[in-house]
């Protein structure tokens, strides 16, 4: 409720704003005049619902204020305050049909028992309101869905009595309906109606065009217009252009379809079919755009999707890893679906799955790891078929395309690093104080996602690999006798040769000296052969 004080005198109107606690009854805001002509100036636009005025005032009394205000708004409620017992006056406030009447001096509980009155009094005024405009609202919604319906050949004309906004009388008046298909509604607080329709109802008002609409399905308005005499597809271009720019404060995302023009009420569910079947064509349009019903004699046949042998070429040119290829061949997919004409969405949708198949597909050929998008085959047609339009598809195989070829780009990235940290470890083995911050610091890279790179990609630490490539040349050095075993140890990086013994054991099952006995054993074995 809000709650205008108009009163000459500035004490009594500080002490009444600041001596009631008014959300207490109910009053969410208050603003003040200090006579009736800026009280009449001010409730234009502040749109008061209960007015607190005094009655004798500068310029413009409150009874005249009262009148011109009440002129504007019937349902605004008066409570007048006078220090005048006058009978004219007070036959002036129940003409008026003031709440209340309050002598001054002002009683503070009087004054509070009055705007309590009052705002019970416009609480159920408004209610009243609302339930009126509720059954219009109702009314006119369940004619618009009864008009969009064909009637049975055998049905009675169709009559509703008491509804004087739909011109059933006149067969000549012309219709056309359109169709606003809302996308993705999810994130959407309040229903559909009441986000739209205001911005699509001040654009046809502003058009002069006089409309009944619905809501079908939670996520469809439709509109049966009339009050035009000729509406060309021109027109309707025109008006779909003014729709989408009223909605795009709103966030939305939609596709509006205009139906044909139909003379009398009787034929608006030929408009309401035809913009049904244009719908489907939305499919091949970028969202947030509007298509005119084009009625056409004979069809195309419909397009062989299977001649584009799009599986196969998408296939050769991911297994090259040819990125350029694979975009411009999506490209060619999406300018033959959309010129193509003749082409069912569910064709589309079962196309690009399968080029999302041939995407997973290529990863276990390439043997690259996959990234973990948590989705089945399943679901993956099921984000499939949620896809709206064909450029959301077209969005998806990109995306996908572009997933895979960074992956590979990683792993390429990730060999090169694996490759360049051996060869680091190959020359730097025998330097006893080798650590991962040091082969972490030749590749440039932390030392924590070197360790997990490595790890990921041999199925060891770097301490492993290490240890084992150090023992590795241990061996080599081991089968010629030359060598001492202590000098053998430092040669491959531990100055201590005893647990240079022991990390040798541990690996190999043996000790230096047994392996060094096996292997030279070994090799006069082969020469005894080659001997005899």
């Amino acid at each position: 409720m809000k709650l205008l004080i108009v009163d000459d005198e500035k004490l009594t109107r500080d002490g009444l704003m600041n001596s009631i606690d008014w959300k207490q009854l109910g009053i969410e805001a208050a603003a003040q005049a200090d006579d009736g002509l800026n009280g009449y100036k001010l409730a234009l636009n502040f749109q008061p619902d209960i007015i607190l005025s005094d009655v004798r005032m500068p310029r413009m009394t409150g009874i005249e204020m009262a009148e011109r205000i009440q002129a504007q708004n019937p349902d605004v409620s008066i409570i007048f305050m006078s220090g005048y017992s006058d009978k004219e006056y007070l036959k002036a406030a129940i003409k008026l049909k003031a709440v209340s009447y309050v002598e001054k001096p002002i009683d503070l509980d009087e004054i509070q028992e009055a705007v309590r009155e009052a705002c019970q009094d416009v609480a159920a005024v408004k209610e009243v309101a609302g339930i009126k405009a509720l059954s219009i609202s109702v009314s006119r919604s369940a004619l618009a869905v009864k008009a969009a319906l064909a009637p049975r050949p055998d049905a009675p004309l169709t009559k509703w009595e008491g509804v004087d906004f739909f011109p059933f009388g006149d067969r000549h008046v012309l219709f056309f309906t359109f169709l606003i298909q809302f996308y993705h509604m999810n994130a959407l607080q309040n229903s559909l109606e009441a986000v739209a329709e205001p911005c699509i109802g001040q654009v046809l008002n502003s058009a002069g065009l006089k409309e009944i609409h619905a809501v079908k399905q939670e996520n469809l308005l439709f509109y049966h217009v009339w009050g035009f005499e000729k509406f060309s597809d021109r027109d309707k271009d025109g008006l779909g252009r003014r729709l989408e720019e009223a909605l795009e404060p709103l966030n939305l995302r939609y596709h509006i379809v205009f139906g044909k023009n139909v003379e009398g009420v009787e034929n608006i569910y030929k408009s309401y079919n035809s913009a049904v079947i244009e719908l489907q064509n939305s499919f091949f349009n970028q969202e947030n755009t509007h298509r005119i019903y084009e009625d056409k004699d004979t069809y195309d046949t419909f397009y062989d999707l299977d001649r584009l042998d799009m599986e196969n070429r998408l296939r050769e040119v991911l297994l090259q890893l040819n990125r350029e290829s694979a975009l411009a061949l999506s490209e060619e997919l999406l300018s033959t679906l959309t010129g193509a004409g003749s082409v069912l969405p569910n064709q589309v949708k079962d196309l690009y799955y399968k080029l999302l198949t041939v995407i997973r597909t290529t990863y276990k050929i390439l043997k690259i790891q996959a990234p973990d998008l948590g989705e089945s085959d399943h679901s993956l047609w099921g984000y499939v078929s949620s896809c709206e339009s064909v450029y959301e598809l077209q969005e998806l195989l990109k995306a996908r395309l572009e997933l895979l070829f960074s992956t590979a780009k990683s792993k390429t990235e990730n060999n090169m690093t694996i490759y360049l940290i051996k060869e680091f470890i190959a020359g730097r083995y025998q330097d006893e104080t080798l650590s991962v911050k040091d082969i972490s610091d030749h590749v440039k890279l932390s030392s924590s996602y070197v360790c997990t790179l490595f790890k990921n990609d041999t199925g060891m630490t770097l301490n492993q690999y290490l240890t084992e490539y150090r023992i590795g040349r241990a061996k080599k050095l081991l089968e010629d006798p030359r060598y001492k075993i202590v000098d053998i140890s430092a040669k491959v990086g531990y100055s201590d040769g005893n647990y240079f013994g022991k990390i040798f054991k541990r690996l190999c099952g043996m000790s230096p000296s047994e392996y060094r006995e096996k292997a030279v054993a070994a090799m006069r074995g082969e020469d005894t052969k080659e001997n005899d």
